[in-house]
């Protein structure tokens, strides 16, 4: 039994980072750039709520220059932290540096600052070559 339950998850977790990946690779070569993974945690009183304040912190990133691309993604556990992950692909770290310093998307983070949290600091990766 609780070796079924481990294949289970297994595949689980391995189905997930594949269709992820096929996700990222659908758009653009992974051999430029640099990817940040942010983890985000819904807080506040409910899911839909944080989703939508997700949504739009992701819009205004998605106008920055230097973002190549970007996907907001949901864990299958509710449960789980953390609840969502936030992808994105820059062409170098000063376009996502820039970001902080954009009013714009200073505002956008205190009008949301109530339904959504980051878990951890983000992951900072590049390509392996």
């Amino acid at each position: 039994m609780i070796r079924r339950f481990t294949l289970t998850i297994a595949a689980t977790l391995l189905t997930g980072m594949i269709a992820s990946a096929s996700l990222l690779a659908q758009t653009k070569p992974a051999a430029e750039g640099i990817t940040i993974v942010i983890p985000l945690n819904a807080i506040g009183a409910s899911r839909d709520a944080s989703v939508k304040s997700m949504q739009a912190i992701a819009a205004v990133v998605r106008k920055q220059p230097g973002l190549i691309d970007d996907v907001l993604m949901e864990h299958k556990n509710p449960a789980n932290k953390p609840s969502h992950i936030h992808v994105m692909r820059w062409r170098d770290m000063k376009g996502w540096e820039a970001v902080f310093i954009n009013p714009e998307f200073q505002k956008i983070l205190q009008a949301h600052a109530a339904t959504v949290q980051v878990q951890d600091a983000a992951g900072v990766y590049t390509p392996v070559k």
